[in-house]
């Protein structure tokens, strides 16, 4: 085995043996209502254990004397103690339940605060179903742990410790006879736990990839439609699911042989006080009143030992669960702030790279294979605006994700204002800049929550403005609920160029003083890409700008123009110097205008 897959496995053995101590510490600030709730199963129980014997009694006692006062009194404890019961379980029930669904929002709280602290590479590498699984029924287990798991197992265990005790003090010999029966249930069920924690595993593996094809395939309906593909997108989906299904039949038929076993070693207990419990009443050394209160005694015993097969299959689960979930918090996020790290203070806009390497792969595997970036070094005075272009591939998205620290370089330096950008702390960065992709996401909700999400204390009259200024009031004026319009789930009820047109509103409101646009124009018809035009060099005015463009028409009165070429820095220059020159960019200038002729 080789070192990894050993550290992989000793990883795993040292999760598993702290999985539950971390939950119960995260069950700690419930510990008081945690704690009446199990005092209340205790006296539930409690309240349910005399009912056989108060059987025994009217058979041996009240029936035969025909003493009808006794026979009202043990009808009115009977009666009392149930209802007791019931109202016990109630307050139970309402205190667990309130602790559990508690403990889970707070879980889901906890894992979502945590999922915002990743860096990219986290959700580069991991499907959106499968993060979401970890949030929706990961936690749906734990609450299926800490509510009807610790119901059952106390009430249950409790259960069946007092009725054994019980009966000891009154037939120690029959009670033998019965619980030499309970060994059976427990070697039954250690032959089985192994396999069972195996494939929960692999269930919850299956399962996590059916939830992230779902969600992919229903986030990209107009694809799969526009191609035709429902048929097919149907036969994969199917694929899962049948795949999830054949496994989960697994885990259903090992808990059903379970159960099976339990009943029948169940049914020979009960057989046992039956034969032997009826030779002593025949004998005369027990009375059948005794032997019945025996039997119904047998009914609390053996029932909660086929649940505990249940539920050994609902602790598999939970076990499996928390083990996704700790994994996730476990999880360290590649861009943090240093120990020192100071707030950056107003910049001006200055950008420099200093032999800027990168890859997005943490390490690069072997020989022939190169760098996403390689040596790439300029300077970009502040308030100029830069073109990058290149081909596809060739690192121009690479060096705006460096300067907005999505990702640290590999070596070199990345500046702001002669600042490095991994000695300030990120938020102080990224809220100085401004982005505008292509696609941009905008979030359900109104058209004026969608403008002001980088800055949620602007104005109405700041939001007009910077809608104004991107050429959106317009448009925006002329629907009948104004900016108060809800945009729908990823801006869905909008044209691409009026999101486009939101997206810049959003960027300038935030006044930042680094702007970057990746390939902000570049699907959009004439007239949307024109106001997207005239936006755009309003907000640029006075600020440095990034802009990413394949359509170098678009690009041609920027102050510097970057060429990348695999990954390094291949030409410098402004439009007409470039042309000059005769290299890369004149090569794809003449392409384009070539092509559009």
């Amino acid at each position: 085995m080789r070192g990894a897959e050993l550290g992989r496995v000793r990883d795993l053995s040292r999760m598993r043996s702290g999985t539950f101590q971390r939950f119960l510490a995260l069950t700690r600030p419930h510990r008081w209502r945690i704690a009446l709730g199990i005092v209340l199963i205790l006296a539930a129980t409690a309240l349910t254990l005399p009912a056989p014997w108060i059987f025994k009694l009217i058979i041996d006692e009240a029936l035969p004397q025909r003493d009808l006062s006794q026979l009202g009194w043990l009808l009115v404890v009977f009666t009392a103690l149930f209802l007791l019961r019931g109202w016990l379980t109630l307050v139970r029930n309402r205190v667990l339940q309130f602790s559990a669904m508690r403990i889970v929002c707070d879980l889901r709280i906890q894992l979502f605060a945590h999922l915002q602290t990743l860096s990219l590479r986290y959700f580069d590498a991991n499907q959106t179903g499968k993060v979401i699984s970890r949030i929706t029924q990961d936690t749906n287990e734990v609450y299926q742990l800490t509510n009807g798991f610790l119901i059952t197992v106390i009430a249950d265990s409790v259960t069946i410790a007092g009725v054994l005790g019980f009966l000891f003090w009154v037939e120690w010999r029959l009670a033998l006879a019965v619980t030499l029966v309970l060994p059976l249930f427990v070697l039954s069920y250690l032959y089985n736990r192994r396999k069972m924690r195996e494939e929960s595993r692999v269930h919850r593996d299956n399962w996590d990839k059916v939830v992230g094809f779902l969600h992919e395939r229903v986030a990209a309906a107009r694809v799969v439609k526009s191609f035709t593909r429902e048929a097919e997108e149907t036969s994969a989906f199917a694929s899962g699911i049948n795949a999830d299904y054949f496994n989960y039949s697994n885990i259903v038929m090992r808990n059903t042989r379970l159960s099976v076993i339990a009943d029948i070693l169940g049914s020979l207990g009960a057989l046992i006080v039956l034969g032997y419990g009826g030779l002593l009443v025949v004998q005369g050394a027990m009375q059948v009143g005794t032997l019945v209160a025996f039997n119904a005694y047998i009914v609390f015993i053996f029932p909660p030992i086929v649940r505990f097969v249940d539920l050994a299959a609902v602790f598999q689960r939970a076990n499996t669960a928390l083990e996704n979930m700790w994994a996730l918090l476990d999880t360290q996020p590649d861009i943090a702030d240093r120990p020192a790290a100071l707030a950056l203070p107003p910049i001006r806009g200055e950008v420099e790279f200093r032999k800027v390497c990168f890859d997005y792969e943490l390490e690069l595997p072997g020989q022939g294979r190169p760098r996403t970036l390689t040596d790439v070094s300029f300077h970009i005075p502040a308030g100029q605006v830069v073109a990058i272009v290149g081909p596809s591939g060739s690192g121009k998205s690479t060096i705006i994700n460096l300067v907005a620290r999505f990702y640290d370089v590999a070596s070199g330096q990345v500046l702001i204002d002669g600042q490095d950008v991994r000695e300030v702390t990120v938020p102080s960065l990224r809220r100085q800049i401004g982005i505008v992709l292509q696609e941009n996401v905008l979030f359900s909700g109104t058209l004026e929550d969608n403008i002001k999400y980088g800055r949620t204390e602007a104005t109405r009259a700041e939001i007009q403005a910077a809608a104004a200024a991107a050429n959106a009031h317009e448009f925006i004026s002329e629907l009948p609920d104004g900016y108060a319009t809800v945009v729908g789930e990823r801006g869905v009820k909008l044209s691409g160029g009026q999101r486009q047109r939101i997206a810049i509103a959003r960027a300038i409101l935030r006044d930042p003083r680094i702007l970057i646009f990746d390939e902000a124009t570049s699907a959009l018809d004439t007239a949307s890409e024109r106001l997207i035009q005239q936006a755009m060099e309003r907000l640029m005015k006075g600020r440095t700008a990034f802009i990413i463009a394949h359509r170098l028409s678009t690009i041609q009165n920027a102050d510097v123009i970057l060429v990348m070429e695999q990954g390094r820095l291949a030409e410098k220059g402004t439009h007409a110097e470039l042309l000059a020159r005769g290299g890369l960019y004149a090569k794809l200038h003449a392409l384009q205008f070539q092509e559009a002729g």
